[in-house]
């Protein structure tokens, strides 16, 4: 080359070897990445630190705005297109600061690798940009949802809520300890337990929720999805019916009942049986939670007999799930709500010995009744009385299912104990022993319509078949 060619090149291509402010733009780079999720910041942070990097004088970072535009070719520029995997994000531009310049191979080589850099980190910018899109999105759904959702990862970070769920857990920093801490005492949510659940109290409402979790790696804790449901609404419904039934009754001097069922066993326990409880319960009986372990049962125009024949038949399903019952009547347990309430809570027993019929023996020789109760102890809940004042006390303080006593009595008549039985408790059974044939006149008395008769001698085995067969043992 000729000293005149060379006199010729631009005055920048001979001048000393540039000083790069390296450490500047890669300050500026990392304050571009602090702003991933937010791609509009990000993009502005690139261009930030393209402008501390003083290597061509001018750098911009133009993106495409429009789909299927046209870019412009500017003399003394040098543009690159800046391609990821996700497709084309735009082009970079470099030119000199104040007056055009040539580049040469290595000045190509540099801002080719740069535009592939920013092609990588802007689909990831723009990766960020969809995932935020979608999680601002299914947070706005998750709110619709009328129960509280939640999900927590395997560092038991939550990936996923809505804000129902949060103000139930709390609404603190900490969802995952309030979450622990709502749980039964001696469980706790790891790879060994894959489904639990729990209830809480929380400004006067019951909350009752369920929890699955999938296994991580090697037994550790893997996803947590945790779906709560505000039961205030159906608890209400059962206290109303409650109180509402008991004043009518009263009103109209009808019978009413009313039970809980009680199970320890949240999980496949009574509320997830609710609805196939009330499929299996005659259309007039409102059943409703009384919390996450109990269920309320009323039984409008139905007393304690009708209550407890009606439970029996839920035997079946309940012969899984540990269940304890208590049974209550309008008038007998007192006469508001609260009473038979807490009358109800107080008589919970195992549903298999509060099921198991009450049988009242009267007769005049306590051997009868010993004999009777060593045949029917096995099936039936026995109370023996052998004097007429403590039976009339026994009818009004206790249920029972039968009378079994004897007609020809010597205090009384049996016939005169089976009409106070049924005036105190209708539906009660009567069964009568007697040792004679009954006289004409009391062998078409009412006590007797329904009743079994049983003559002495009698046949114990005969007689205990036919008692249970009566009361459906």
């Amino acid at each position: 080359m000729s000293p005149g060619e060379a006199s010729m090149l631009p005055a920048q291509r001979l001048s000393a070897p540039r000083v790069m402010n390296g450490p500047a733009a890669l300050r500026a780079l990392a304050a571009a990445f602090a702003h991933l999720q937010d791609f509009d910041g990000f993009v502005g942070g690139l261009q930030a630190a393209l402008n501390q990097a003083e290597w061509f004088g001018r750098m911009t970072l133009e993106l495409d705005d429009r789909p299927g535009g046209e870019t412009q070719f500017v003399i003394g520029e040098m543009t690159l297109p800046v391609q990821g995997a996700l497709g084309s994000h735009g082009v970079l531009r470099a030119a000199g600061r104040d007056l055009p310049r040539f580049f040469g191979a290595e000045d190509l080589y540099l801002l080719s690798g740069l535009a592939d850099f920013l092609a990588v980190v802007l689909d990831r910018a723009r990766e960020w940009q969809e995932v935020a899109h979608h999680r601002q999105l299914l947070g706005f759904l998750l709110n619709q949802a009328p129960v509280g959702i939640l999900a927590f990862d395997e560092q038991h970070r939550v990936a996923a809520g809505n804000d129902l769920a949060r103000h139930w857990l709390g609404g603190g920093g900490d969802l995952w300890g309030a979450l622990q801490a709502a749980l039964p005492e001696g469980v706790r949510v790891n790879g060994q337990v894959p489904q639990a659940c729990f209830h809480l109290r929380i400004e006067g409402r019951l909350v009752f929720g369920e929890l699955r979790t999938t296994a991580g790696p090697a037994g550790a804790g893997g996803v947590c999805v945790v779906v709560m449901t505000d039961l205030t609404p159906e608890q209400a419904r059962l206290l109303d019916a409650l109180r509402r039934e008991t004043y009518r009754c009263q009103w109209r001097r009808l019978r009413l009942g009313f039970a809980l069922l009680e199970s320890p066993q949240i999980l496949g326990g009574l509320l997830q049986q609710l609805p196939e409880l009330r499929a299996r319960l005659p259309a007039t009986v409102t059943a409703g939670p009384y919390d996450a372990n109990r269920v309320g049962l009323v039984f409008p125009e139905g007393g304690r007999n009708t209550v407890m024949a009606q439970l029996r038949r839920l035997k079946p399903l309940l012969a899984d799930t540990p269940v304890r019952a208590g049974v209550a009547e309008l008038g007998r347990e007192g006469g508001e709500p609260e009473a038979l309430l807490q009358a109800a809570l107080a008589g919970l027993r195992p549903f298999g010995e509060a099921m198991r019929p009450a049988l009242l023996l009267h007769d005049d020789n306590p051997a009868v009744n010993d004999m009777l109760a060593y045949v029917l102890g096995r099936d039936f809940d026995l109370v023996k009385s052998t004097s007429v004042e403590h039976t009339r006390q026994l009818l009004r303080t206790r249920s029972f299912d039968a009378l079994i006593t004897e007609v020809e009595l010597r205090g009384a008549s049996g016939l005169e104990l089976a009409r106070l039985a049924q005036e105190l408790q209708p539906g009660i059974q009567p069964f009568f022993t007697t040792i004679s044939e009954l006289p004409a006149g009391e062998a078409g008395a009412p006590e007797l319509a329904d009743a079994v008769v049983f003559q002495k001698p009698f046949d114990v085995r005969s007689l205990a078949l036919t008692v249970r067969e009566k009361l459906g043992v």
